[in-house]
This record gives C-alpha cells, structure tokens and sequence, in this order.
C-alpha cells in the first residue's frame, strides 16, 4: 500500500476551524448487506438485518499442517467422534475436547466419508488416486486398516450410509456409481448414472437411498431391493452436496454451485443490491432523546409500545475524547417472508442427537477446498429444496453461499455453509431462517449434534474442529467498516435502535483516521466504550475516516443484545463550489439572406451555458458579469439565477471584445457569512451590431456588360462575403475581392456583370462581416447597346 504523508499539525488544526456545512450526512446500517463488510467475533449478521451474539464456538483443533479441510464426522456408541480430513489422510479422535490423532493414511488421500459397522468400527471412504472404503477398529485403533471396496475407476468415495441390516453403500466418482457393500465384504455396483460424481447420499431406515449428483443436480431415489431409479428433482443449480430427513419423510437437498475459476465459462457473479429486510426481525425500542435542563424537551414517546427489553431510556456520561495522531444460474429470488428467531427464550437449545439406525450424512464438494478463498457461490446463491412425499418441490432457503452441510432434528434443520463460514438454523414449517455463528475458517464442511448436547463442525480453508453449543457467546464485538466522509468531517451522534434483555450488555466506542486504512500509528486511540443509549455523541477527533465498534455480553448465554440499525451523523466543511465551464454560442438567424440593411435581432443574442457543482450538494445561486477587454471593471448583467443557462441580448452593448464570469454561491445553504462561492470566465467575446460601410462605389457601362468597383470596410471584425443582385431580384450571386480572400476590415471591389439587355438597371452590392452584419448599396447603372457602341467607335 502506498503509504500517506503525515498531515501536519497545522493543516489538521486549520481544517479543524474551518466552517462546516449546514447539513447533516449519515451512514445508515440496517441490512445484512450494509453490516457485511465489518469485522464479526463471536457476533453474527442475521438476514433480517440485525447484529446479535452469535452462539457460542469453541475451537477443538487450531490450524494443522497435515489437515487443510475436515469433510466428516462420525460419534461412537461411547461419545468418541472421529473426524476424516484431506489432503494427507489423517482421522482424527475426539474425545471431550482433546484431539488427537487415530489414523494417518498416505499423502495425497482425503478422507470424505465416514461411518460406523453393526459392530462400532469405523468405515473410511478415501479419495485421491484411488477411491476405497477401509475398516478400523475403534477398539485397537494401531491395527492397521482393512481394504473392504476398491472400485475400478473410482477415485472419490464422497459418501457412506449404512442400513439396518447392515449394508453399506457408497456414493462415488468421477463416474456417477452407486455401490452396495454386504456384510460379507462381497460388493456389486447398485446405480451407474451419467453423472460424473454422486456427492450427497442418505437412507430413510428403510429401504429407500436418495443421492445428489454432479454436474446437473439431480436428487436420485433407488429402491435398493427392487433397483428401481426415479429422479426427484432436478435443482437448477448443478451440485447437490447435501441431503437430510425429516421424520414426516421431507426430503431436503442443499446446493453449492460454486463461481467458475479462471478459464471456466459464465461471468463472475456480482453482489446483488437488497433493499429493505424480510419481516419478522426484532422491533426496534427507540430511546428518546436525552433531557436537557433548561429548557426540557418534550419526551419522544416511544412508537412501539410494549416491546420487550428495549435499550435503556437514558442519559450517558461520556469520558473525556479520545486523542492520538490526527493523520453463481438464476437471479437472486425475493427473499420469502421470515420470522426472527433470536433465540431469547429461556433454555432453548440446538437439536440434539437421538437414537437412530441412520449414520449421520457427510458431504463434500467435488474440488476439495483449498487454503485460499476460492469455491464462492455463483451469481443468484445456492438453495435448500423440500421435497414431500408426494414429490412437490419448495425453496425454502436461498442465499450467496455454498450449501456443505446439512443435519436435521426435530423439524430443525442446520446448516453449514461457505465461503463465509455462516451455520444457519432453518425451522421449515415456521418459515423461520436466521444465522446462528460464523466462523473463521470459511467452510463448514461437516456438522455432526453430538451426544454431549453440543454441534461439531468440520472446517476447511484452515481446517479445524469447533464445537457449538446451545447458548449464545459471552462476548463478542463488531466493528463498522471504515467509514469515508470525503473530507475532514465533525462527527455527531450514533443512533442505536434494538433491544437490550436483562443480563446483557451493549458497549459503543469510536476512533478516526484521516488514511484509508486504520492503524495504531495513524489514527486515534478507541474511545472509551460507552454504555448504548439510543443517542449516543460520536467522541472520535474530527477526522475524514470513521469506524465504531460495538462490544456485546450475555451474562448467562441464554439472552443477547440485538441492534436492528445503526445511524452515524456527520457534517463536511463547507466546501467552494466549482464552476467546471462556461460557454457562449450565437443563436442563429432564422436566415442569413436578407435585404434588410442589419441583420435580423435574432443575431444579436447571446446564449451562456455553464457547468457548475458544489461537493456538500448545496443549493447554488449563480450570477453573471461582463467586462469590456480583459482588464475592464465587471458590470452585473443577472443575479440570483438558479438556472445554468441565459440569453444575453448583445444589442445592448457597444461593439468590441468582452468577457463574461459566471459567479456560483452556496450562502443560502450555508449560516450567514459562511457561503462561499467559486467563479470562472468565458473565452473572449466579440460584439458586433454594426455592418460593415460600403464606399466609392462606381460603375462603369459598356455594350452589354457593367464594370463595378467599390471599396468596404468594417470598424469591428473582419469581411467575410461580398454578393450582388440586379434590378432587385432576389438572386445573389457571390463574387470575390479583388485580392480573392475576404479575410481583412479593408477589402476592394472590381468585378464586371455580363450578358445585361441593353437600358437601365440597378445593381446592389452586399457587403458581410464576421459577424454576420450585412450592408447594402445600390448604383443604377446603363447598358448601352452593341450598335449604339460600334457607331460611337466610328
């Protein structure tokens, strides 16, 4: 980055003093769109457009060498969970919070699936050079691992479900294939499609597996004892990565169409504008303005009487300010309708895992992901389908992310996600969908609800394991993006709407920089955290740059604070406008053949246009001048205009050069003597209303022809055309000067009409300027005839 000169003390005190604008700007923040580009920490975003405590996440596994995602999770009958991870074959063991690891494959192995035997061992599905199914066992963990499927051409086995009556099948690629693995260790090949990989698979206790293919995200139903095959859904988004059961027999099929990477066809997706939020989100409780004590204000009633816990209705006492160095294949869909779930209600808790002969589904994506920020979703956002038992097909969920992770209980389901790393909680029948966490690693590749009460997750970017509880985190802070005024701005209020529960708390504090990026050196100090109030002064430095942080804490996990919007106050210095340009055009005579001795009045009048703007917006009044030459005195023509436009009739002033200004005010804007105005001048300007003289006119006859000559001059511009008419026609022909280029004030004539009967005539000559002047004269004139010449001769 290149880096910024230090302000001197000087300029930032100069600024400081300068006069600010009547009017008040404000950055409003009151969307999911708006808060997304802060800073989260233990704080989350919801699609409803508030900020609220996420739940709380504890990291198990910190960043690994061996480990750059982790695709599945799997618990034993006695609470030990194994997690598979990629790129170098370790599954690892959890057991509470320690983690350890069980097995170390070969590198270049991933490990995208797991499940458990009838008899508790674990079953591992690999990919890399070759897809197998390994079996271990838990109880001697160093035995080494048994091959019991190794298909031909399979290289990924992305998935494994066992059924009751302990078959394993698993889902595999780059072919599309479906193989049934016996108890016995014998395996045949169940489905052959012509997809390229079977990612997502699961069983409804039965006899019924559903799947979901690459690259045409289709959702498979195979009866696996009649083979029958039947195609639910075809998703319009190409990967279905993730499936789940409800027990009413919904099936849900997740998505994770990602962008395409460089050289894959279709264009980056871009960020699609969201105004306005769904309805349901928490109501705001506004808080009136603090008192003052003389004189006391009215109290601001309160528009939403009866809500719960709103922000405390007081007054805040501030310390002192805080100083320091001064220096992606459809649209996006209209979001449905959605209720706020913020998790307020005493002891509610996440879904946790109950009995069941169905091992937990584990999906990956076809590209595993790597440690940098690639697999965003394409333009339009990935979706969640419910498919009823009848076949009809819903969305119930759309959003920009990657869909990787999907568990249901009890009509809930979560849900993992990328390339955020957003976990929602979806309740389908209520219409309900808000963000629970968001976690560092910006892919949630695993969810599995553990028998302890808490959801592991199976992270990758940096490849980790977290574990999320029911409760909310008991801290946790955001912080605004950095906030540009343009200009070394005053900054005023913060304005807070939300709700505060009892056992929660809500800090605010401020800091300002007059650089781009914030940094310890080049900005203020953080204010000291204020306790929230509805209003609430903004104690940064005058400065061009502002952030805010809010701070959150819930005593007891069970309640969080919730902001609904946040608004920021500020006022710009009141900046000059700027008059960009001005320029002046003749308007044009509805003719230039005229036999009139001035030219028509039309002529005579000027049109100015100029291009004026004021960067605080302000309105502007403009006014214009005129002065002779380039050093005479400025003469009012117009003030208090409010258009850019005027027509200015010259025929009012004498002829010679001028220069027009035009003069931009912000003062009505602006509080008495603190307008300023700005101004530029025109081009030079010719005036000239007089024509041109024509002098020494003489003609000369002979037979059948006349010789004329004349002398024209024009005191102002030049002469630019000479023509002639005879006997009052209305022909004009063009001649030349004598010198043949009418570019001088001082131009002869000599010129001869031929061909002219014999007798009288009259011939007028027509002299223009420059400018358009025209003059006229008219010399009768007799043409003798060719005998009447000839006797003469004699």
């Amino acid at each position: 980055m290149q880096k910024t000169k230090p302000i001197t003390l000087l300029l930032v005190l100069a600024l400081a003093s300068s006069t600010f604008a009547v009017g008040t700007s404000h950055w409003t923040h009151t969307s999911e769109a708006d808060f997304k580009n802060g800073t989260f920490t233990h704080v989350v975003a919801t699609n409803l457009g508030d900020l609220k405590l996420s739940r709380a996440v504890k990291t198990l596994l910190e960043q690994n060498a061996k480990v750059s995602a982790v695709y599945a999770l799997v618990e034993t009958s006695d609470g030990v969970v194994y997690a598979g991870t990629g790129p170098q074959g370790v599954v690892m063991k959890i057991a509470g919070d320690k983690v350890t690891e069980a097995l170390k494959l070969d590198d270049g192995t991933s490990v995208f699936s797991l499940a458990l035997d009838g008899d508790g061992n674990l079953l591992i599905g690999t990919g890399g050079e070759k897809g197998r199914v390994l079996k271990l066992d838990t109880k001697n963990e160093k035995a080494k691992p048994k091959e019991i499927f190794s298909g031909e051409g399979v290289q990924y086995v992305w998935s494994l479900v066992r059924t009751s009556d302990g078959n394993v099948y698993a889902a595999t690629g780059p072919n599309g294939q479906l193989f049934e693995i016996n108890r016995d260790g014998a395996y045949s090949m169940l489905l052959d499609t012509d997809e390229n990989n079977l990612l997502s698979l699961i069983s409804d206790g039965k006899d019924t597996l559903y799947l979901g293919s690459d690259p045409n995200g289709l959702v498979y139903r195979v009866n696996r004892k009649t083979k029958e095959v039947y195609i639910v859904h075809d998703a319009a988004e190409s990967e279905v990565t993730a499936l789940a059961l409800d027990k009413k027999g919904n099936l849900y099929a997740g998505t994770a169409e990602a962008m395409p990477q460089a050289g894959e066809d279709g264009e980056p997706a871009s960020a699609t504008e969201q105004i306005g939020r769904p309805e349901g989100g928490t109501s705001g409780a506004p808080i009136p303005t603090p008192p003052h004590a003389e004189p006391k204000p009215p109290e601001v009633p309160d528009p939403n009487p009866g809500e719960p816990d709103p922000i405390p209705k007081k007054l805040v006492v501030f310390a002192a300010p805080a100083t320091g160095s001064a220096t992606t294949k459809k649209k996006n869909r209209d979001a449905k309708a959605q209720a706020a779930d913020d998790g307020d209600k005493a002891g509610e808790r996440l879904p946790t895992s109950g009995p069941t002969s169905v091992s937990p589904t584990v999906t990956a994506p076809p590209t595993p992901p790597s440690s940098d920020d690639s697999g965003k979703p394409r333009e339009g956002g990935n979706a969640i389908y419910r498919i009823d038992p009848d076949g009809l097909v819903t969305e119930i969920f759309r959003q920009p992310v990657l869909v990787l992770s999907m568990i249901e209980q009890d009509g809930t389901l979560l849900v993992g996600t990328g390339s955020e790393g957003l976990i929602y909680q979806i309740k389908p029948a209520a219409q309900e969908t808000v963000v629970l966490a968001k976690v560092e690693p910006k892919q949630v590749m695993s969810l599995l609800p553990a028998k302890d009460g808490r959801i592991l997750l199976g992270l990758a970017n940096t490849g980790g394991i977290a574990a999320m509880t029911s409760g909310f985190a008991s801290e946790g802070t955001y912080t605004s993006p950095v906030l540009d005024a343009s200009q070394v701005s005053r900054f005023g209020k913060l304005r807070l709407h939300g709700s505060l529960p009892a056992k929660t708390a809500l800090k605010v504090a401020t800091r300002s920089g007059n650089v781009a990026e914030p940094a310890e050196t080049g900005w203020s100090k953080w204010s000291d955290a204020a306790p929230a109030a509805e209003f609430v002064p903004v104690t940064a430095p005058t400065a061009r740059f502002l952030q805010y942080r809010l701070t959150f804490t819930s005593e007891d996990g069970n309640r969080t604070a919730v902001i609904d919007d946040v608004d920021v106050s500020y006022q710009q210095p009141n900046l000059p406008p700027e008059v960009k340009s001005v320029k002046i055009a003749t308007k044009e005579s509805q003719s230039q053949q005229t036999t009139s001795s001035a030219s028509p009045p039309e002529a005579r009048h000027q049109t100015i246009t100029w291009e004026a703007s004021d960067p605080n917006e302000d309105e502007l009044d403009y006014s214009l001048y005129f002065r002779r030459g380039s050093t005479g005195k400025w003469i009012l023509i117009k003030d208090k205009l409010k258009e850019t436009t005027y027509e200015w009739d010259t025929r009012l002033v004498a002829d010679g050069r001028y220069e027009v200004r035009v003069v931009a005010s912000d003062a009505r804007s602006n509080a008495i003597g603190s307008g300023k105005s700005a101004s530029r001048v025109s081009d030079p300007l010719v005036v000239d209303n007089t024509p041109p003289v024509i002098g020494n006119l003489n003609a000369r006859s002979g037979a059948g022809e006349v010789r004329i000559q004349a002398d024209a001059v024009d005191r102002s511009t030049t002469l630019a055309a000479f023509a002639y008419a005879v006997d009052s026609a209305d022909e004009w022909q063009t001649v030349l000067p004598s010198d043949m280029i009418a570019d001088g004030p001082e131009e002869k004539l000599d010129f001869s009409i031929k061909e002219l009967k014999p007798g009288p005539h009259q011939v007028t000559v027509r002299a223009t300027d420059a400018r358009g002047n025209q003059t006229m004269q008219t010399i009768p004139v007799t043409v003798d005839s060719p005998a009447a010449d000839a006797g003469a001769a004699k």
